[in-house]
């Protein structure tokens, strides 16, 4: 057994210490070379990857199905691919970003909502957040204006690699202003941190539990959603402010902060749960609607993971039938 411990920590310290190496190396390359082996790299992955990219195309065909064209469909999971190699490769430059370099690339729109962050009162603030566009931007974006969140993640298996990657910004908490916490166990802190004024950011659009959790309406189908990103809303009695960033054309990034989402409580305990989850979810939507390409499509929102001859057998059908509808 502690043969075993040692063999997993001895790999798990060589992953870290290749990504670091990876890391270095897109630090000495330059930028447009650096982005252009992003894009490919995500193209790579499109193309090996067989199961996540039909996730992606089944995804975006519950949500654009009856909108859009098949080839539409298809270049638009390519695109997601190539922008999640993107990505990565931003993960890793953006630790370096002086204030000169946030200032001259992030655009930052949403004067009064900002206010309202920066404004000292009795209320915590949700800053809403999901899995599209430029993420890892929008935590260079409040370390950059000075705003101290208090960020909830998903840990990894590898101790070393989640220590480091959650170090958001580079630097101590203290230095970049942003807490990390494991997203398992740390609700009720987190509601107290809410109620005694605080800031707390999270990624809402994770998937929930089937048999557990609520079911939102998300692009016409029903969708399983996380509710307790809508229990720390109501339970820390927060305002909630929806960031999102996603990257431009000309190489910068658009950081949008949203207009408050009035959280109205009527009924019971689950049907408040229901309707801020679905809240969340519309604004969500809004944000996948604006720039497709730049989604996280390669995770099952709508449903588990079938068995492989189930899933295969699904989707084609369904996929043939679009494309033949077209």
């Amino acid at each position: 057994m502690a043969t075993e411990v040692n063999f997993r920590s001895f790999l798990d310290y060589s992953t870290f210490l290749l990504v670091r190496l990876i890391e270095i190396v897109l630090g000495m390359m330059p930028e447009k070379a650096a982005m252009t082996l992003g894009k490919v790299s995500g193209r790579l992955v499109y193309i090996l990857l067989w199961d996540r990219r039909n996730a992606a195309l089944e995804n975006l065909t519950i949500a654009f199905g009856a909108e859009r064209s098949r080839d539409w469909i298809v270049r638009t999971a390519r695109a997601s691919f190539e922008h999640l190699g993107l990505l990565t490769v931003e993960f890793f430059r953006i630790r370096k970003w002086t204030e000169e370099d946030c200032n001259e690339r992030i655009i930052i729109d949403g004067k009064l909502p900002y206010d309202l962050i920066m404004m000292p009162g009795n209320h915590g603030i949700c800053l809403l957040a999901s899995h599209f566009g430029c993420f890892e931007i929008s935590a260079a974006t409040t370390k950059f204006l000075g705003i101290k969140t208090n960020l909830i993640v998903t840990g990894l298996k590898n101790p070393f690699l989640s220590r480091y990657f959650f170090s958001r910004g580079g630097g101590t908490d203290e230095e970049t202003g942003i807490k990390t916490f494991p997203h398992k166990g740390v609700a009720k802190k987190m509601i107290q941190a809410l109620k005694e004024g605080e800031i707390v950011a999270f990624l809402g659009d994770q998937r929930g539990d089937v048999e557990r959790g609520v079911f939102v309406n998300f692009f016409g189908s029903p969708a399983p959603a996380n509710e307790i990103f809508a229990k720390l809303a109501i339970d820390g009695e927060a305002r909630v402010i929806p960031l999102c960033t996603y990257r431009c054309d000309d190489g910068r990034y658009h950081s949008i902060f949203g207009e408050e989402v009035r959280i109205d409580l009527a009924g019971d305990p689950r049907d408040n749960l229901l309707a801020v989850s679905q809240q969340f979810h519309d604004v969500f939507e809004a944000w996948l609607r604006l720039k497709p390409e730049q989604g996280f499509w390669l995770q099952r929102k709508w449903r588990r993971k079938p068995s492989r001859r189930k899933r295969q057998k699904d989707f084609s059908e369904r996929f043939d039938g679009h494309s033949q509808s077209r």
